[in-house]
């Protein structure tokens, strides 16, 4: 419970409309994206600031009342970096919604923490300009949490993740001070934070403001789309690609059950087949004309029974939208799903797609798989029904044979959807002891108080695969 003195400080900072501590309304904050991580937590209050004054405002009020601070954003992550596992505040910084400059020349552009990242694509592409980080939920998903959780997507295999392009930070410490990164302004002595936030899941700082690193938009783009009647013939293609030294700007993957998921919701028409093979290609005209020649020809020698090319950016969106509504589409198949997004080396991928068929049918669960495949980034989704017996249970312990399947595949947990709290039990497992040990050094240099997102990325020291952190 929320004590009255830290009630009343918390509204002094945001005035009483944008603090929250009623159980009805603290609801909505109690679980990430779908409740796809099975972790339910009531936080005690619920702050909305507008400003990165307010932000420090609050964390000032937490750190003296000895509260935990949850920054959030629009809550679309599935391992339940945002979920308040300790109780205390969520910081929610959707207010914080302004994009505050965007430089033509200097190529750059300077947002609040809040600005959904569909709006950056959007003020960029106005500009002439391209911001290449493009998450599956990129229409609802804010800046922010993308920082905090390293985003990537689909252009991932070209350019690189949202670490790569963010070049300056606002963001308030555990102690609320105040800190200006990179180009954001700053000083000399400032903290060397700026390349610890992507991916640091909201532990060693609130970020409030980012300034990007935007690219010239490319003159020219073009869209393949190859359908396969099996899963070998479209893994077969990929590595054609490959080897023809062709680097898409996309390079992506859709099993039969994510086509047929999609194919339930009547959004968007789906090619039948047992998978979809999406190649984006971009740059120069004369480049992209010949690379569309040589993808196109890698493809139908591999075997694809279609091939599509889009003629214009609209048939180019219609393509993509297969792609960009499976996520959603999944959740309407089965009342609950289990999203992981696991990584191996390119060439194993084949290899875990098949490991997943064999540990949903071990399990009882069935198993949806797509992804990047350019960069080995697989979204494994394992359908569940969470109001029957059993069925969280099954699907939990499908996850856990994923994870001892990658990590014995030399692989990594997350591509970009984070540690968060589903993965806390493994994160040694895949670092190591010296590598966490030093993961919690760096967060007691910013976190001293340790009340930025307790319980979240960092296991407590000795918490074993299997066990709960």
């Amino acid at each position: 419970m929320l004590s009255t003195g830290a009630r009343r400080d918390l509204e002094r900072q945001v005035g009483a409309a944008h603090l929250h501590t009623r159980p009805a309304d603290l609801a909505a904050y109690a679980f990430d994206a779908f409740g796809a991580s099975g972790e339910r937590r009531l936080p005690d209050a619920v702050v909305l600031p507008a400003t990165t004054e307010e932000v420090r405002g609050v964390v000032r009020v937490c750190a003296r009342h000895g509260l935990p601070v949850v920054p959030r954003g629009a809550g679309t992550g599935y391992a339940a970096g945002a979920v308040a596992r300790h109780g205390g505040v969520i910081l929610n910084l959707c207010r914080m919604n302004r994009i505050l400059g965007l430089e033509v020349e200097g190529r750059r552009l300077h947002a609040e923490a809040g600005v959904v990242t569909a709006a950056i694509h959007r003020r960029a592409a106005a500009a002439g300009l391209h911001y290449p980080p493009d998450p599956g939920s990129a229409t609802t998903s804010t800046i922010g949490g993308n920082v905090a959780c390293n985003a990537a997507g689909p252009h991932a295999f070209r350019y690189g993740t949202t670490a790569d392009f963010l070049v300056g930070a606002t963001a308030v410490l555990g102690d609320g001070e105040i800190v200006q990164l990179g180009e954001a302004g700053g000083r000399s002595d400032a903290p060397p934070l700026l390349g610890l936030l992507a991916g640091s899941e909201g532990t060693l700082a609130v970020i409030t403001e980012v300034v990007l690193r935007l690219l010239p938009a490319p003159a020219a783009r073009a869209t393949l789309a190859a359908r396969f009647a099996g899963l070998e013939a479209a893994f077969g293609a990929v590595a054609e690609i490959a080897r023809q030294g062709l680097v898409p700007a996309a390079l992506e993957f859709l099993d039969r059950s994510a086509l047929e998921a999609v194919a339930r919701t009547g959004i968007v028409a789906v090619p039948g087949g047992a998978a979809l093979v999406l190649v984006e290609l971009e740059g120069g005209e004369a480049t992209v004309r010949a690379e569309v020649e040589a993808a196109g020809s890698a493809l139908s020698s591999a075997g694809a029974v279609r091939l599509d090319r889009a003629a214009d950016s609209a048939e180019a969106a219609r393509l993509w939208e297969v792609r960009k509504a499976v996520s959603a589409a999944v959740a309407t198949v089965m009342v609950g799903k289990i999203n992981e997004d696991v990584v191996v080396p390119r060439d194993r991928i084949a290899e875990l797609v098949a490991r997943t068929e064999e540990i949903g049918t071990r399990h009882r669960v069935p198993v949806v798989n797509f992804g990047h495949l350019g960069d080995g980034n697989l979204h494994v989704t394992f359908l569940i029904d969470p109001r029957l017996p059993g069925e969280r249970a099954r699907g939990d312990a499908a996850g856990a044979d994923l994870f001892e399947t990658v990590l014995a595949m030399g692989g990594s947990l997350s591509g970009e959807h984070g540690v968060g709290t589903t993965k806390l039990a493994y994160a040694e497992r895949q670092l190591g002891a010296a590598g966490m040990g030093l993961m919690r050094r760096v967060k007691q240099r910013y976190d001293p108080g340790g009340l930025l997102n307790p319980g979240i990325k960092l296991p407590e020291p000795g918490t074993a695969a299997g066990g709960i952190a």
